[in-house]
């Protein structure tokens, strides 16, 4: 039998009226009750946490990339076709998040200065990234700063899929 007794069965509560009354004497029917509460359970439990699966910051890792493709992320995700011998971009769980939860903001900016620089900030953990560029002219130069050299195929990555199709790029490490 259920913890709680068949006669405080959420599922009693549900029922038409004459099997509530009946439950409340019938020993089969209670045992019923029991088995049906039973087999409800897990479900009940999945459903009673369904609200952490599209948080970002709760969700499990391994639904991380199922998130990334609601708001088109997955090409920074999944591997590199331009890369030989590289598996993946190199992007941590912990920033794929990051990501995920400002993608909206993001997409808003996608294509600007300031939407670039805070991607590649989010993407890479390291702040202090520049965008050069003058005006009139469609080139920008990526300044990156040294404690983000280590990750610089992932920039170019990022570069290449937020920036105008019409823009050229530059990229530097600072102080190389």
């Amino acid at each position: 039998m259920a913890d709680s007794g068949p006669l405080s069965a959420p599922i009693l509560k549900v029922l038409p009226e004459i099997y509530q009354v009946a439950a409340e004497t019938s020993l089969p029917l209670q045992a019923l009750l029991a088995v049906a509460e039973d087999m409800h359970r897990p479900v009940r439990e999945v459903l009673d946490r369904i609200h952490t699966v599209p948080d970002p910051g709760r969700a499990p890792s391994s639904f991380i990339p199922f998130l990334s493709r609601w708001v088109d992320l997955d090409w920074l995700t999944l591997p590199n076709p331009e890369s030989v011998g590289s598996a993946a971009a190199g992007v941590p769980v912990a920033r794929q998040r990051d990501l995920i939860a400002c993608a909206a903001t993001l997409s808003a900016r996608r294509g600007t200065v300031d939407g670039l620089t805070r991607f590649l900030h989010l993407a890479t953990g390291v702040p202090g990234f520049t965008i050069e560029s003058v005006p009139g002219e469609f080139h920008i130069k990526v300044v990156v700063p040294s404690a983000a050299a280590g990750q610089l195929e992932l920039v170019r990555r990022i570069v290449k899929g937020i920036k105008p199709a019409h823009v050229t790029d530059e990229i530097e490490v600072a102080g190389a």
